[in-house]
């Protein structure tokens, strides 16, 4: 099995569930005089898809994969009528449930969250500090969260 097969799984589970397999594949074997050869087969078979599943995927380092570019189209999640029917009903939710917020709660969301400026830009233009901006919307935010029953 190797050292690194060892340290995930014991070679008597492995050689156990070989074994279940065996006696549950018995009657494809054609002649019982190759039963050795057969069972050291269903053994190396065993420990190639426990390679494959344990370590093949954690071996995999996301650092090193990439997107493939295709000029295929490609069908993804973002994409089709139920999809697009979905998202317009959660936006009219989130639309009257931001109608309910205050005037302030509102400003500090649309300001930081969907224009994307700093705690300091908000601040000068609603006339508060920093830190008032950063617990305005915290509590937004969290008002936000209970008129959608998050």
């Amino acid at each position: 099995m190797g050292p690194n097969l060892r340290v995930r799984m014991d070679p008597e589970d492995v050689l156990q569930e070989v074994a279940i397999e065996a006696v549950n594949c018995w009657k494809t074997l054609a002649d019982e005089q190759n039963a050795g050869a057969w069972l050291v087969t269903l053994a190396r078979r065993k420990v190639a898809r426990i390679l494959r599943d344990q370590l093949g995927v954690a071996a995999r380092d996301p650092r090193r994969e990439h997107a493939i570019k295709t000029d295929l189209p490609v069908a993804d999640r973002k994409s089709g009528p139920v999809t697009h029917a979905d998202r317009k009903d959660r936006l009219e939710l989130l639309e009257q449930a931001m109608e309910r917020l205050s005037e302030d709660h509102r400003e500090v969301i649309l300001l930081m969250r969907i224009e994307g400026l700093s705690a300091k830009e908000v601040g000068e233009r609603m006339g508060r500090s920093e830190n008032a901006i950063h617990l305005l919307l915290s509590r937004a935010l969290k008002r936000l969260a209970q008129e959608l029953k998050l």
